[in-house]
């Protein structure tokens, strides 16, 4: 993304439904009722909506565009679905069409109800199963066995992100899993995937959630302030394993050049960062490769409690993928726009200006982030 194209694309509406179980309610179903609560909140009617993207999972949930187009009435100048897209990769296809003059007024959707809702771990899929790769986590498992291998990290370490996590989540309301955690509960935790205990690893949620884009022509005009989408910087790992420091996520310092330059900010402008974990080591390798601290450190950054609320870098005020529910990303972005606009109240960043998220996929092969600004 350009930098002309600083003011050419908002968010102008979000909705999340509750997160956890949700019976008898289809993926559509809650994309709907999602969407419904995203057009209140810009303030607009279901007609000025001229794209839809949504996504779909390895599994074959997610949502289909055109059937929901036609579930909700509309016939969109365009229609479109990614693949195991976070809301990232969504939200950047969408902001495409819009500084191009496709379309003024986007909506991306994306609902879930799994079998497995809030039992399953997240991640599963066969990749290798000669050598019984079989979950996504098998990658961040290697990653963080190099990652300790390097580094004198205390065994605590990952329970100070899990237990942050449910903190924020104990402040959001539609939360799957709220409920706080001790340290001597997460050390007492089994190891399910070596060197991961079972809590280090997010479970699936079913849940809906949509993002409302639209022209900043149009944004400046709507009630509540715009919160603009100033850059996405992307790149791809095609090479997996040949990658150098691939197990560490190296690819993440790329996109970052790319995202800050692109901005025009660096990680002390960041006011609140909001990342796809999908598993606790997540956290360590986002904080060191985007430049919040030096390689090394992220474990006393976490025991010092610089990612709390109030801290000097809040991380995933909404409890994440590991407390509010995991809906590939989708939701991260919700909530900084509502951070950005000052809406979250106990879980409220104070002056929250500027938003950062981040993704990474299955295997690493993915990386992205996405700055955020509230003029």
């Amino acid at each position: 993304m350009r930098q002309d194209w600083r003011k050419k694309v908002a968010v102008i509406g979000v909705g999340t439904t509750r997160q956890g179980l949700h019976p008898g309610r289809t993926s559509h179903q809650l994309g709907v009722d999602a969407l419904k609560m995203a057009l209140a909140d810009a303030g607009i009617a279901k007609s000025r909506l001229d794209g839809i993207v949504t996504a779909k999972q390895l599994d074959g949930t997610g949502i289909d565009p055109m059937q929901f187009s036609r579930e909700i009435g509309l016939n969109p100048n365009v229609t479109a679905a990614l693949d195991y897209a976070t809301g990232g990769f969504s939200t950047q296809h969408a902001a495409m069409l819009i500084a191009q003059g496709i379309c003024s007024v986007v909506a991306c959707v994306f609902g879930r109800n799994p079998r497995g809702a809030m039992v399953e771990l997240s991640g599963a899929a066969a990749y290798d199963l000669d050598h019984g790769y079989v979950s996504a986590h098998a990658a961040f498992a290697m990653g963080w066995t190099r990652y300790l291998s390097r580094h004198r990290v205390p065994e605590e370490t990952l329970g100070h992100v899990l237990i942050q996590q449910r903190e924020n989540a104990a402040l959001n309301p539609i939360a799957a899993w709220p409920e706080p955690i001790t340290m001597q509960q997460y050390l007492a935790d089994p190891y399910v995937l070596w060197p991961f205990r079972e809590l280090d690893l997010s479970r699936v949620s079913a849940g809906g959630v949509a993002l409302i884009l639209a022209s900043g022509e149009i944004a400046r005009d709507l009630e509540k302030p715009p919160v603009y989408l100033r850059a996405v910087g992307r790149r791809q790992a095609a090479r997996l394993w040949d990658n150098d420091d691939h197990l560490l996520c190296g690819t993440m310092r790329d996109v970052a050049e790319v995202v800050y330059g692109e901005a025009g900010v660096t990680p002390a402008d960041i006011d609140v960062l909001v990342t796809s974990d999908a598993c606790t080591a997540h956290f360590v390798h986002t904080l060191e490769n985007y430049g919040f601290c030096e390689e090394g450190q992220a474990p006393e950054l976490l025991a010092a409690g610089e990612t709390r609320i109030g801290g000097r870098i809040p991380v995933n005020p909404n409890g994440g993928q590991l407390g509010e529910g995991y809906l590939v990303g989708w939701l991260h972005h919700a909530e900084l726009v509502r951070q950005l606009r000052g809406e979250c109240g106990p879980r409220q960043v104070k002056g929250a200006r500027i938003g950062q998220y981040t993704a990474t996929g299955r295997q690493r092969e993915d990386f992205l982030a996405s700055i955020y600004v509230r003029d």
